[in-house]
């Protein structure tokens, strides 16, 4: 499967659309347990298969990525990119200037995708605030940084 150009990043509005996310999310093992009513959710779908997922907490001008994901089978095939690309547009559009993410595991990936490794208290006290930052990632984990 190849991402076609009835590929398309929708935000989860309806319960139905919030709860593929979290399944999918709960599929491939990360968090869902700090995702709040105002958390966007996002799912990617590729005519009408839900491929993957994509989450932002706002706050003011920056926002924490979260919840990107593509399902198992087609991960390397450009979902991820084109994922990325839309989620970026989005916050773009609403006045969103910097994202931070925490990974442990996708580094690479979102360093080709323009973000930078900084240290943890670099972020924002929003940020450092979350759930994902204090508890639910390890402090192992990398924060990254990209201004749109």
């Amino acid at each position: 499967m190849q991402p076609t150009q009835t590929t398309v990043l929708k935000i989860a509005l309806s319960e139905a659309e919030r709860t593929e996310v979290m399944r999918l999310l709960a599929e491939q093992k990360l968090p869902v347990t700090d995702i709040r009513e105002e958390t966007l959710l996002y799912l990617l779908q590729d005519e009408d298969q839900a491929v993957g997922t994509a989450g932002l907490d706002i706050f003011e001008d920056c926002a924490l990525l979260r919840s990107i994901s593509v399902i198992p089978g087609i991960r390397g095939k450009g979902y991820g990119k084109i994922l990325n690309e839309q989620i970026e547009s989005f916050a773009k559009e609403s006045g969103i200037n910097c994202l931070y993410l925490i990974t442990h595991t996708a580094k690479d990936f979102f360093n080709r995708q323009g973000y930078c490794v900084i240290a943890r208290d670099e972020a924002p006290e929003p940020i450092q605030q979350t759930d994902q930052f204090s508890s639910l990632c390890p402090s192992t984990a990398v924060v990254m940084k990209k201004r749109l």
